[in-house]
């Protein structure tokens, strides 16, 4: 699953633990004031990146964490919802700064073919600067305009990934983004399991199978 997905799940195992708080059975209370305790330690971990892949997801947008964050923060939803929203404006202007960086590309050797700088060649690197500064400005905006957007239908065979594979005319400098955000696996389990199932089958008592043996 891509990291789009994470954030409805979290949210709902939230709001569960949080249904336990109140259990009568003192057990119970006890076990999810535990599970609660480390769920927040790890939420305040994740919560920034993975909230922008779920904002990157053309069915979801702002919209969903105004859903959830409503159930889960109250009268703090709308605080939590701009942190969101300015994560993400920051990290659209560092990617753009990085392309603005990786354009900036020096041909030759400045030593051999010495540059003859006047003024009017001054006021040319101003005139860049403004140039580039007022491209930022644009780029920017493509956060808004993308947000503006109503979102998609919820569809169960929806592809995140080719949805921005598709939108990069439309959204450069977000789909340079979704590329990154959308690779981060959200699911280890499978690597886990079979880490535990070989401590299984090879131990102290049973360690020369053969690699085919160990394999099957």
């Amino acid at each position: 699953p891509t990291a789009n997905v994470c954030i409805p799940a979290l949210c709902e195992i939230r709001m569960t633990l949080s249904q336990w708080l109140s259990c009568e059975i003192e057990v119970i209370r006890t076990m999810a004031s535990k599970m609660v305790e480390n769920f927040d330690i790890y939420w305040l971990v994740i919560h920034g990146v993975i909230g922008v892949a779920v904002v990157l997801d053309p069915r979801y947008k702002m919209s969903v964490l105004e859903f959830y964050f409503e159930k889960l923060y109250g009268d703090k939803a709308e605080d939590e919802v701009d942190r969101v929203r300015h994560f993400c404006y920051d990290l659209l202007q560092e990617y753009q700064h990085r392309v603005g960086m990786e354009t900036d590309v020096v041909v030759g050797d400045s030593s051999a073919h010495p540059e003859i700088v006047t003024e009017t060649l001054s006021e040319f690197d101003l005139f860049i600067s403004r140039k580039r500064s007022k491209k930022m400005k644009n780029v920017r905006s493509e956060l808004d305009h993308y947000l503006e957007d109503d979102v998609l239908p919820r569809t169960s065979g929806f592809d995140v990934l080719n949805w921005w594979k598709a939108s990069g005319p439309k959204y450069p400098t977000l789909q340079a983004i979704a590329r990154d955000i959308l690779a981060i696996h959200v699911s280890t389990v499978a690597s886990e399991s079979a880490f535990s199932t070989s401590g299984r089958l090879v131990s102290p008592h049973r360690s020369r199978l053969h690699p085919y043996s160990l394999e099957a």
